[in-house]
């Protein structure tokens, strides 16, 4: 009798600490941030009384149910005894009860299933709802994301693209922070990477082709080769001094370029307009000689003097020594006269005219 008094008190010793154990395991999970099921027992004027187990129950404030913007909507959509999930917003005190949402849900396993796909480093199709200094807004299953104009590779303004559907990778997802960047232009190049490896196979330098431009910056414009960027730096679009690419090029054009280099391991090509064109310098002697006067338009002011152009493509230099460097402002026309011509050197020497 003894043996089977002892055994039976240990029995009870394990189930009591076993449910304490389960009973703290609930409790943990019972923390702002989480996921919990509930019943709805009773449905109030503003509000959802919840049963989330463990003897605790928590409400539901009117703004944090979806689909309900007054309190008669309550009644008509939501019984006692319904079981769903929901989102805890606050824990419990003394005073309060659990503080839930169901507006929130979706939401928190958004962010989770956005964590997996990160991980895997899946593409997403994503909507773009609005723009925003340096980029444009996306949404995101239910979340909102952020795409910097950087990673955007496509050949329309940010304007244009709202309304839009397209590809994207998760670059980072902090729930805590509520920060969620994606990258259209990695997802574009991951689809893309047969087709550039074709490309690139198939590119020789001095190639000349046919590309569209999908980027203009203040440095140049990138163009698609069939799959692959190529930089067109600002100097190489044009003979003549440009003070932006958006001068002569706009989202979407298609130009003949000439490749200058490639690098195949980096998949990077440079690429040159103006070479497609003759270099006006080569042929500067057969329109301009020594004592010519010329009209030029102030093109770039210096430390010592300034540019004029006499055509396009052709810059000559002038002191500042008999100008009045107050009166002189870029894009005017002045009178000059010629005064040496090195065509080797790409210079020519003005003197002005004086009145």
């Amino acid at each position: 009798m003894t043996t089977v008094f002892v055994e039976q008190e240990e029995q009870n010793d394990l189930q009591k600490s076993f449910a304490n154990l389960l009973e703290e395991s609930f409790h943990r999970s019972l923390t702002p941030g989480n996921v919990v099921v509930g019943e709805i027992l009773t449905v109030e004027k503003d509000s959802l009384v919840i049963d989330i187990g463990g003897k605790c129950e928590g409400y539901v404030p009117l703004k944090e149910i979806p689909d309900c913007r007054f309190p008669g909507e309550l009644a008509e959509r939501y019984k006692p005894g319904q079981v769903k999930e929901f989102f805890i917003l606050r824990d419990f005190d003394e005073d309060a009860p659990f503080v839930l949402s169901l507006r929130r849900v979706d939401s928190c396993k958004d962010w989770e299933d956005l964590r997996r796909r990160h991980e895997e480093n899946d593409i997403l199709n994503v909507i773009v709802c609005g723009t925003t200094r340096g980029g444009i807004l996306v949404q995101v299953l239910s979340l909102k994301g952020f795409i910097p104009a950087s990673q955007l590779r496509i050949a329309k303004t940010l304007e244009e693209l709202v309304g839009d559907t397209i590809p994207a990778k998760l670059l980072e997802v902090d729930k805590s922070k509520n920060k969620l960047i994606l990258s259209h232009r990695a997802a574009v190049f991951e689809a893309q990477a047969e087709r550039r490896t074709t490309t690139l196979n198939a590119l020789t330098e001095e190639s000349v082709v046919d590309g569209e431009v999908v980027k203009i910056t203040n440095f140049g414009a990138f163009i698609d080769i069939n799959g692959i960027d190529g930089l067109l730096p600002l100097s190489e679009i044009s003979w003549r001094r440009l003070k932006h690419p958006a001068d002569v090029l706009n989202l979407g054009q298609v130009v003949k370029v000439q490749v200058l280099t490639i690098d195949r391991q980096l998949e990077r090509i440079s690429l040159s307009m103006k070479r497609l064109a003759p270099d006006p310098w080569e042929t500067v002697l057969s329109r301009f000689n020594e004592g010519d006067a010329v009209d030029g338009q102030v093109s770039k002011l210096l430390n010592s003097g300034f540019l004029a152009e006499l055509e396009p493509g052709i810059e000559a230099f002038c002191s500042y020594h008999q100008t009045d460097r107050d009166k002189l402002f870029l894009g005017e026309t002045f009178p000059f006269k010629i005064i040496s011509i090195a065509a080797f050197d790409r210079r020519i020497t003005l003197e002005p005219v004086l009145n």
